[in-house]
Formats: C-alpha cells, sequence, structure tokens
C-alpha cells in the first residue's frame, strides 16, 4: 500500500541508502557519505521532510523548508525544496508516486503562504531536470561552483574574524544589497552556522583601496563526498599529477572510489580595482590551509551573473553548472535577478 507521512529520526538509515542509490551528474559523479539525513534540515527553522512509503519502504523523499526572503526588493514567503527522488527500483511506477509525494508538499507550501518554490538541479542531472520540468518549474538563474583541490605548501595564517562575527556579516550584508532570495533575516544562517560549527570564518585580503572575502564552511565532520564516476579527459591528468602532489605542492585529482573532505567558501565579495586579483591570492592560501586541515576538494559558489564577483581561473579546475528552478504558487512572474546564494540552499 502506498501512502504519504512525515520522515522521523528512525527513517535516517532508509533515507540514506536511498540517497546513496542517486549519484548526481553525468559527468563527474559524487554520492554523499554522511551520518545524519536531517543535518540540512537543522540549519532551518520551518523544514520539513515527506516519505512516500510502499509496503512501509521508503521509495521517495520530498524535503523543504518554508523561508522568509527578499523578491524583487521586498520581503515575501518562499519554500526552497533540497530534495526529490525516487527509488530507482520503483522508477517506473514511482513516476505516480513522485507526483503525489511532490502534490502533498505543494499543498503544504501553498497552506504555508508560499508565493512560490525554488531549487537548485546540476545541469548534468538529467533526471531531475525532467522531473522538476514536467511538474512545471522553469529556469531562473544559472549558478556555478567553481571546484579546486587543496594544495600542500606553507600559507600565511588568515583571520577568521569569528570573534566579530556580528560586525563581519553586517558588512557582507550591506555589500550583498538587496537581492531577491536573499533571507531577511540574513545573519540567521551564520548564527546557526557558527553554533553548529560549520562557519570556519570569514577571511579577508585588503590591498589599498581594493578587497576581497569569503566565508568558509566546513562540513566535513559530517559528510564527505564519494566519486562513483569521473570522465576520461580528468582520470588521465590524475595519473600525471598526483603522484607528483604527494611531494610538491601541486593540485591533486579525486579518483573513482575517494572520500572527499569538502571546506565551502560562500559569499564572494570584491571591492575595488585589484578586488578580483586579490580573490585569486585568498583562495589560493585558503587551499593550503585546508590541505593541512584534511581538506580535498574546495567549493567557491557564485551566480553566474553576480556583480561583486568573477571566478578566478586556475589549472586544473572544475567548475559546475547549476539551474535555480522555480515552481509558481501564488504568482506567474518570476523574481528578478540578481539573486543571492544561501549557504543553507546548497
Amino acid at each position: 500500500m502506498f501512502s504519504i507521512r512525515e520522515a522521523v529520526p528512525d527513517d535516517n538509515d532508509a533515507l540514506l541508502r536511498l540517497e546513496a542509490a542517486s549519484p548526481q551528474g553525468t559527468g563527474i559523479s559524487i554520492v554523499i557519505d554522511r551520518a545524519d539525513y536531517f543535518y540540512r534540515s537543522r540549519m532551518h527553522d520551518r523544514a520539513r521532510v515527506l516519505l512516500a512509503t510502499e509496503n512501509d519502504r521508503v521509495v521517495g523523499i520530498m524535503a523543504y523548508a518554508v523561508k522568509e526572503v527578499l523578491i524583487d526588493g521586498g520581503p515575501e514567503r518562499a519554500a526552497y525544496f533540497y530534495d526529490l527522488r525516487g527509488d530507482a527500483e520503483y522508477r517506473r511506477s514511482m513516476k505516480r508516486g513522485l507526483l503525489r509525494l511532490w502534490n502533498a508538499a505543494h499543498d503544504e507550501m501553498k497552506a504555508a503562504g508560499a508565493v512560490f518554490v525554488y531549487g537548485h538541479v546540476k545541469c548534468d542531472n538529467f533526471d531531475s531536470m525532467n522531473i522538476v520540468t514536467r511538474l512545471g518549474a522553469r529556469p531562473a538563474a544559472s549558478s556555478n561552483i567553481l571546484t579546486l583541490p587543496s594544495l600542500r605548501g606553507r600559507a600565511a595564517p588568515l583571520d577568521p574574524h569569528l570573534d566579530s562575527l556580528d560586525k563581519e556579516v553586517a558588512r557582507i550584508d550591506r555589500a550583498v544589497g538587496e537581492r531577491s532570495l536573499k533571507p531577511v533575516h540574513f545573519a540567521a544562517a551564520y548564527t546557526r552556522g557558527a553554533e553548529l560549527g560549520y562557519l570556519k570564518g570569514i577571511y579577508r585580503l585588503e590591498e589599498g583601496a581594493s578587497s576581497a572575502q569569503v566565508s568558509a564552511w566546513d562540513l566535513s565532520g559530517i559528510y564527505r563526498g564519494r566519486v562513483t564516476h569521473m570522465p576520461l579527459s580528468l582520470r588521465t591528468l590524475g595519473t600525471f599529477l598526483n603522484p607528483i602532489a604527494r611531494v610538491l605542492p601541486t593540485p591533486r585529482i579525486p579518483v573513482v572510489g575517494q572520500r572527499i573532505a569538502y571546506l565551502q567558501l560562500f559569499d564572494p565579495v570584491c571591492t575595488g580595482p585589484s578586488g578580483h586579483a586579490l580573490l585569486k591570492s585568498l583562495i589560493s592560501r585558503i587551499r593550503r590551509l585546508a590541505f593541512a586541515d584534511g581538506i580535498d576538494i574546495l567549493t567557491v559558489f557564485a551566480y553566474a551573473d553576480d556583480p561583486l564577483v568573477r571566478l578566478p581561473r586556475y589549472f586544473p579546475q572544475t567548475v559546475l553548472h547549476y539551474h535555480t528552478m522555480i515552481f509558481p504558487i501564488r504568482r506567474d512572474d518570476l523574481p528578478q535577478g540578481p539573486f543571492y546564494l544561501d549557504i543553507r540552499d546548497v
């Protein structure tokens, strides 16, 4: 018998098994190894995880959070979905099941006052793109994730500014301005991240009238990525670079089966004529500090049209591309950019 219910802590293992069976992407494919499915839910105040079950077996997940965000400069309520998947063994029969699960969540989000639902979907995750498009989603913006290996070598220490967190967050808030999808209570994510031990620091370099800064988030204590597929070009490059990286400060290429610890860099802000050059230097220093902390991969997040930053180029590097997909509920028009990328949404 098919049924829909809210997830409880005892469902954790079943949720993790279903997630592990669904790697993302067709180029570089990675699954997440973690002990706690619900860690993302704890970053939000109003999060829910709905399950589709058949004969008491979990065969589908829909996870979302209702948020107060800015839309075209004014406060609105929106719902962010961060998981929608079905059991591969039920893929054919779950088309109807996923639709029923989506409809149940949609009714809840509408009742909560959300004007629309949004989510970030990897461009080469064709299954997910097909599902959300058929459900009525439209692309509103594109974001990029610059993916870099950490680097062996000494690096000068950087001030994490955790003892002046309120001041630093206010500085980011002013720089970002009134962007669509920016949380109305902007500091909440930073406060919660610091409380949970995820926020490692807000790092900055300054030179004359120019500056560059990023916030660094370390979730390696609760999850690791596991590589299930790498393109031939990167596998070939790895055969040359990886042996050298054991003794010299050169990049390493992940290999299939490797478990990866991530450091995530958010809210990059560049100011002044040398801001973008400073950002590249800042990230390079963080890469060396991250290596000493046991981090394998750094990811830098930014929307493609972000007016405050242009992602620097490195060799080697990988750039992953995502679409921000929006499902209308109470309004049909899409919000105007630029958009804000919330750490809790990734």
